[in-house]
């Protein structure tokens, strides 16, 4: 608690000391190093969790209880929430919102910011008309081109999001963009090479960006986190950032195809993403410190040696899966994850813990989803031990959800949504 303490002063104490992140010269007429060892993070807001809606209303869920799962939350000491809110569900249309869904976002977003929360819309969805909902499609800015009417939907699908959704200051612009389970065809192949990848994110970028600046300009706007699938470390984090710089760079992107002149192309970075967000899961070897701040660190240089200013960093996904690790090990290295940001990484905002619940046969996560910091509460889903035999208490916590909250320095009952089954 004592280290977390210090990190908060020393954040107000940067904040108040240097005149901006832009390498502007502070009161004593020095400038901001451009380094790893500095940062204008805010981690006030470093404790952070992904919550998904979605994954609590697949079946009946008659044990549902919105404002009880933020108030765990809370206990656990949870800064920073990165909530789903995919533009294929949360509207109609890119110019028609949906109100259903609209309204229960609304009822979670101000759940979460009744506890200072600080709140992250990702969507990682679009309309077009594939049968793959996360797919892109192939690059054509060519006039008339399908590639770019969808573009234009999608500038207006964010528009129209970010003005719904005035209470929500933070959007992660898709989720890993250099993952071809994410970024693939719309058809769900994947068929597109990292520079492929790049070009069509670097598009995705500025018209989300543009969509959801003009609806609210004072919103921050986050790169799709990127990932590397084999573990932190593999370098392709670093390349592809770098390939989005150089299609920055080029003038070739930053406009609206067919409606403005090359000319108009922005080479502002911030045009296209005002933080930067990774995923630096660690594949399946033990949390390793130095190497944790080294790999990340190397990513971070990227922004530096392009921008030449620090700028905010979110991860917006890490976990520990238990069928990976054991239970107490993934307990250990949450608390060795969140002691190491806190004290070596200042450009890191937040980390967005992947994630608060088990979810038991369904979708994409499996049969078992094993990172959540508890066993799946909902009663119609049976979520099993490890060897296969015994249920776990659903909405039980783990050790690793008294971790969590011994490193945010959160208290009071963890046991809120765990429920008691019948012998």
């Amino acid at each position: 608690m004592k280290k977390k303490i210090m990190a908060l002063l020393l954040s107000a104490f940067t904040a108040f000391a240097l005149v901006g992140c832009e390498g502007e010269e502070n009161q004593n007429n020095q400038k901001m190093p451009l380094d790893t060892a500095h940062g204008i993070a805010n981690q006030t807001y470093l404790y952070g969790m992904c919550y998904s809606l979605d994954e609590r209303m697949y079946s009946s869920n008659a044990n549902f209880d919105m404002e009880k799962e933020v108030k765990l939350m809370a206990n656990l000491g949870v800064t920073s929430v990165r909530i789903w809110m995919h533009l294929d569900s949360v509207l109609l249309s890119p110019t028609e919102v949906n109100e259903e869904k609209a309204e229960t976002i609304h009822g979670l977003v101000s759940e979460l910011k009744k506890y200072g929360m600080q709140v992250i819309g990702m969507s990682h969805t679009s309309f077009h008309n594939g049968s793959y909902r996360s797919g892109k499609p192939a690059r054509d800015i060519s006039e008339g081109s399908y590639y770019v009417e969808w573009l234009d939907n999608y500038y207006q699908s964010w528009k129209t999001a970010a003005t719904e959704f005035s209470d929500i200051s933070v959007f992660e612009i898709d989720n890993e963009m250099n993952n071809a389970d994410f970024m693939c065809s719309i058809g769900g192949e994947k068929i597109y090479s990292q520079e492929e990848m790049a070009e069509i994110a670097t598009d995705m970028l500025y018209y989300g960006s543009r969509g959801i600046l003009e609806a609210n300009p004072n919103a921050l706007t986050l790169m799709g986190g990127l990932t590397e699938p084999s573990g932190l470390g593999a370098g392709t984090n670093r390349s592809f950032l770098q390939k989005v710089y150089n299609n920055i760079y080029s003038g070739e992107y930053g406009y609206f195809y067919g409606k403005e002149d090359m000319s108009e192309a922005s080479l502002e970075p911030d045009d296209y993403f005002k933080a930067a967000c990774w995923h630096p899961y660690i594949g399946g070897s033990d949390f390793n410190r130095e190497n944790f701040v080294r790999f990340n660190n190397e990513i971070y240089q990227v922004i530096l040696d392009n921008e030449k200013k620090h700028k905010k960093v979110f991860f917006t996904e890490i976990g520990f899966s238990d069928a990976t690790f054991s239970e107490e090990k993934c307990a250990q290295f949450i608390e060795e994850m969140f002691e190491t940001v806190e004290e070596e990484m200042p450009y890191v905002e937040a980390i967005n813990y992947f994630k608060l619940l088990n979810v038991a046969s369904i979708g994409w996560t499996g049969t078992v989803s094993r990172f959540g910091l508890f066993y799946d509460p909902d009663v119609n889903r049976v979520d099993y031990a490890l060897d296969g035999n015994v249920r776990n208490t659903p909405g039980a916590p783990k050790e690793k959800a008294y971790a969590f909250q011994r490193a945010a320095g959160g208290k009071g009952d963890l046991t809120l949504i765990q429920t008691l089954l019948a012998k």
